[in-house]
């Protein structure tokens, strides 16, 4: 049995380790996954062997919550960032007249001498408190043995807190530590809260997609109309969609014809005609018509909540390269513990008396402060976001920034990434005997009062040479709009059509004088419409434009050695001739959301390091599943939703710079790490006494916390180079 549950307390990948590792324990258990970014796990088991309350149960006994997973859209928001937010601002504030503090005596400033080591103990308790939570997380964590950053947070400033509390209660004078309890605790939270917003973006998009499913719809019972809930739909209902209603079901098409946007599901701009007998999908939307259709899949069986399950499932696997400090901290918490405790023991072995020896092993603890650790990454993430903010580009986590380096393939939708995503007239073409400018009038008082993505494309050509009250000078009258051929009408009693080859044919309206020129315009992947009235004949070529920059965009990404694919639901035609165009070479065309994910998955499966970069609906699954998705800024809230890079100035020039961005965000990150691990493994060392005996040099908990201030420094400093 596979089931899905929902778990809580994780705040690291150890957090993920230790669940994984308490699951597997259970007899029964064949298979794990847990997912940090969805708090969520999948268990595979044997329902003979074990059952879900045993697997909660093992869950808790490590220290975390858990719960079925009921398959329901969550309605709540991620309070995550708020939470840390929230902390991190009043620990601040606390933090500042600490530090004044503890630094007064030294500087020679103004303070209240006879009692400041009272007010230092007030306020650090303060920040404390706040931060709790890295106490209790901390704790468990070291119970169940899985120690993370939480247990390295806790250790620092629990032992600087302790110590300066039992110097103040001792002899009621320093040097006290307790803005080095403070500082630990506020600098990791500022880390933490630049983090928090990566986790939700993915159940935003599985919210979103669902959203997309109509919560009442009409259907035939007994020969009425009737209006129920969606999730009321049954297998044969008979169901009514008429003009700007989504389709609700899977099914075919029983009675009536209709022009239907199918773009959320395959990408493709051009409208298409159902009729009686045509299969329909849900997530589709007529345009104009109307369909009564026989529902053979509805609810969860549905294409469109397909899509929702497929984004679910490809947001449940693990970033190719975890954590690292969370990784390390496993190992370095308890070396740190065990060689801090040596340090007490062997000093006192020796004769030291255990002030000294306390000192020491507190100052093994305070210079091995994770703050560098902790900032090794977010200080990093944060400069390299804030350099691409300035570029228009904005970053959803560090995850993504880790594998972008590796990218050695990019997979590009068409519409609305490398094409405009609207559809505009390309050409006009008129026999000899036809005045353009008038032909395009005349066309838009005709289409003037139809929705069709063609008829605005005649418009907003028409807004482009004459003023509105040009147009509406002019009216159509006994305007008929037929289903898969075109619109007639009359003006100035005279009639008028603009069509397909189709429309005019059954008019008694010849074509011949343009067919070679509409057969070298449909070759290039545009659509066709005749026109003709009043003496006059012509046509428009309709298409989505390339953007202006795609072409260069992609011999940029191609000279940096990434292979580029189109990938779009467009026919075959079309997504060629664009790829010609713009100067791809590898065109998969007329592919649905599902073979979208699944291309993706069979690059991935072939070794290459995959991005997907699109910015429709129908692109969210192959966006989560790619080992990096990319968003066009202008695209739907929920390709946004499951990308990694969102490109505000929907540029495709901007994918480039991602990839080499993220490869100097990873080298100033590996070197922050570097840093914070040999600074610690030369550092702990000298706090714990090693030159003492040969150089009589010994750190104080004062210096070994000024030593950690420097460390963080650096980092910080070092992270600092990305806004260049």
């Amino acid at each position: 049995m596979n089931q899905k549950f929902k778990v809580t307390g994780m705040g690291c990948s150890a957090c993920v380790a230790a669940v994984e590792k308490a699951v597997k324990a259970t007899d029964g258990v064949t298979n794990v996954s847990v997912s940090l970014i969805e708090n969520a796990m999948t268990v595979d088991f044997d329902e003979n062997a074990t059952d879900n309350q045993c697997i909660i149960n093992a869950v808790k006994g490590a220290g975390y919550g858990a719960e079925v997973d009921t398959g329901l859209i969550a309605k709540e928001k991620s309070k995550d960032k708020s939470v840390l937010v929230t902390r991190f601002l009043p620990s601040l504030i606390l933090l500042l007249p600490l530090v004044y503090l503890n630094m007064a005596g030294m500087m020679g400033w103004p303070y209240p001498e006879k009692i400041h080591a009272y007010i230092q103990f007030v306020l650090s308790l303060g920040i404390l408190i706040i931060n709790r939570t890295y106490f209790d997380k901390g704790i468990k964590s070291l119970i169940h043995k899985a120690p993370g950053m939480d247990a390295l947070i806790s250790i620092g400033a629990g032992v600087s807190f302790i110590y300066s509390t039992y110097l103040l209660i001792i002899r009621s004078n320093g040097p006290f530590f307790f803005e080095s309890a403070g500082m630990i605790f506020t600098l990791i939270t500022l880390g933490k809260a630049l983090e928090a917003g990566s986790k939700a973006h993915t159940m935003d998009a599985i919210k979103a997609l669902s959203e997309l499913m109509p919560e009442r719809v009409t259907v035939i019972r007994d020969n009425e109309e009737r209006t129920i809930g969606f999730e009321a739909l049954q297998k044969g209902d008979i169901v009514l969609v008429r003009t700007g209603e989504g389709i609700p079901v899977d099914g075919t098409a029983v009675k009536g014809n209709a022009s239907i946007d199918k773009s959320a599901l395959t990408g493709e701009s051009i409208p298409e005609e159902a009729y009686v007998g045509d299969k329909v999908v849900s997530g589709s939307v007529v345009l104009d018509g109307y369909l009564l259709i026989e529902a053979e899949k509805t609810g969860t069986e549905t294409t469109l909540y397909g899509i929702i399950d497929m984004v679910k499932n490809a947001a449940a696997k693990k970033t190719p390269i975890e954590r690292l400090a969370d990784r390390i901290s496993g190992y370095f918490v308890p070396v740190v513990v065990g060689i801090s405790l040596l340090t007490l023991i062997i000093w006192l072995a020796v004769g030291k008396d255990f002030n000294f020896a306390l000192n020491m092993a507190i100052s093994v603890i305070v210079i091995s402060c994770p703050c560098a650790l902790g900032l090794a990454t977010p200080t990093a993430v944060m400069a390299g976001t804030g350099n691409a903010a300035r570029h228009g580009i904005l970053i959803r986590s560090a995850e993504c920034l880790e594998t972008a380096r590796n990218v050695d393939t990019v997979v590009l939708d068409k519409t609305g990434t490398v094409t405009e995503g609207e559809l505009n007239v390309t050409d006009i073409v008129t026999d000899s005997s036809t005045d353009e400018k008038k032909m395009l009038l005349m066309a838009a008082v005709l289409e003037a009062g139809s929705n069709h993505p063609y008829a605005k494309a005649i418009r907003s050509k028409a807004l482009d040479v004459f003023e509105p009250s040009d147009i509406m000078a002019h009216f159509a009258k006994e305007v008929i709009s037929i289903q898969g051929k075109g619109i007639c009408g009359s003006i100035e009693e005279k009639p008028f059509f603009c069509g397909n080859e189709k429309l005019l044919k059954e008019n008694d309206i010849s074509v011949e004088p343009l067919k070679k020129e509409a057969e070298t315009l449909q070759s290039a992947g545009k659509t066709v419409l005749f026109f003709s009235g009043d003496g006059m004949l012509g046509l428009f070529a309709i298409a989505d434009v390339v953007k202006a920059d795609s072409k260069e965009a992609i011999a940029v990404m191609k000279e940096a050695g990434l292979d580029v694919i189109l990938l779009t639901g467009d026919h075959k035609t079309t997504a060629e001739s664009i790829g010609r165009e713009i100067g791809i070479d590898t065109v998969i065309s007329e592919v649905l959301p599902e073979d979208k994910h699944n291309k993706i998955d069979a690059l991935m499966n072939e070794g290459r390091h995959v991005a997907m970069v699109g910015d429709g609906i129908n692109d969210a699954a192959a966006l989560v599943k790619a080992d990096i998705g990319i968003a066009v800024g202008n695209g739907t809230r929920i390709a946004i939703d499951s990308a990694d890079f969102i490109l505000m100035r929907n540029s495709v020039k901007d994918v480039a710079y991602v990839f080499s961005l993220s490869k100097r965000v990873i080298r100033i990150i590996k070197q922050n790490l570097f840093w914070a691990f040999i600074y610690n493994a030369l550092g702990i060392p000298i706090a714990a006494g090693a030159l003492y005996n040969a150089f009589g040099i010994t750190l104080t908990p004062m210096i070994a916390a000024a030593c950690m201030s420097v460390s963080s420094l650096f980092v910080v400093t070092n992270a600092l180079r990305l806004r260049k």
